[in-house]
């Protein structure tokens, strides 16, 4: 458990920016008036993961491996990390959509139907609580592993040699 201490720790605060940023999209209207512009808006949610993704295999170099960390030692760090943010990421869908934006789906189906009136099927398959979580899993996954390849190669450390 020691061992992945760092990584269940980042997980959990991964867990509560992106609880944050929902919430803050919430009170800036993402969810309702300027649902048109949701999509756009959660994109720059990956700033903020890229940069909590980064601090917390900066912090297992840091403290784990006392500085000096090989790419396949970041990698898979990033990798747990990854694991584990998926985990959670059912529990921050459900807290999401049950708790901070209930209306969010309602909303969206309204937004494509306004736009978009013969796609309502789409809209309802698209824009529900199992669509949210499997898609949220599936992006972490896919995403995380791309960002674990990358964040290892500028953490690991660098022979001088």
């Amino acid at each position: 458990m020691k061992k992945f201490f760092t990584e269940i720790k980042w997980s959990i605060i991964f867990s509560v920016a992106t609880v944050l940023w929902l919430f803050l999209e919430k009170i800036a209207g993402f969810h309702d008036e300027k649902i048109s512009s949701y999509f756009y808006i959660s994109l720059l949610f990956g700033i903020v993961y890229s940069i909590v993704f980064t601090l917390a295999l900066k912090e297992k170099k840091a403290t784990f491996y006392n500085g000096t960390i090989t790419y396949k030692q970041a990698f898979i760090s990033g990798a747990i990390l990854t694991l584990l943010i998926a985990a959670i990421s059912p529990l921050v869908q459900v807290i999401f959509h049950e708790i901070i934006s209930p209306d969010f789906f309602d909303n969206a189906i309204a937004n494509v139907m306004k736009t978009k009136p013969g796609n309502k099927e789409f809209a309802t398959g698209y824009f529900n609580l199992q669509s949210f979580i499997s898609q949220g899993f599936l992006n972490i996954l896919s995403l995380g592993i791309i960002l674990s390849a990358i964040a290892a190669y500028f953490i690991q450390t660098k022979n001088r040699n």
